[in-house]
């Protein structure tokens, strides 16, 4: 499913192009696609789950869910700290993939991640709205700063997490 309701206002307009472009050209079935997440405070002292507003107010974690979304998750996450040059913004962003390669690829001998890892890359790339400035890959790396407790299939066969990470360079419409 794509989570693709949210309005396309400054940096959240851009992610949903991206958003739907994934959606349109990877090709991954039963799997969500959502947009920026926000670090909501966990059951943990001091610590962070990723969420998405699916339908205000409710959140929904997006960590991999293997029931509603068996092919996997892919969504956004946003460096808090913002930069403004050039009369645009610019932030740190992560795609995220949180995938079940068997549910995603089919018919291969072989551990295809690698195989993945670059399909989602040449899309981005070619889509143009992120500056790449690398991949990340395991839970501990792509998820720093949020609680992973609850994740017990961390980097296991047939799943596969990793991150493309770059710059995204966004503005607000202030015609009104």
């Amino acid at each position: 499913m794509n989570y693709n309701n949210y309005p396309p206002i400054g940096i959240d307009k851009k992610i949903l192009i991206i958003q739907n472009a994934l959606n349109s050209h990877l090709g991954f079935s039963n799997v969500d696609f959502y947009g920026r997440v926000q670090k909501v405070v966990s059951k943990k002292p001091k610590s962070y789950t990723p969420e998405f507003y699916a339908e205000w107010p409710k959140r929904k974690e997006v960590y991999y869910d293997g029931v509603n979304a068996p092919g996997g998750n892919i969504f956004f996450i946003v460096d808090d700290k913002e930069n403004f040059k050039k009369n645009q913004f610019e932030a740190n962003v992560k795609v995220v993939f949180m995938l079940n390669l068997e549910k995603i690829v089919s018919g291969n001998t072989y551990w295809p991640d690698s195989e993945i890892q670059e399909k989602c890359f040449k899309l981005l790339k070619k889509q143009g709205s992120i500056e790449i400035t690398g991949i990340e890959k395991g839970i501990e790396n792509v998820f720093n700063g949020f609680d992973t407790s609850g994740i017990t299939l961390n980097g296991m066969q047939p799943y596969h997490t990793f991150s493309i990470n770059g710059n995204l360079k966004y503005t607000f419409n202030c015609n009104h």
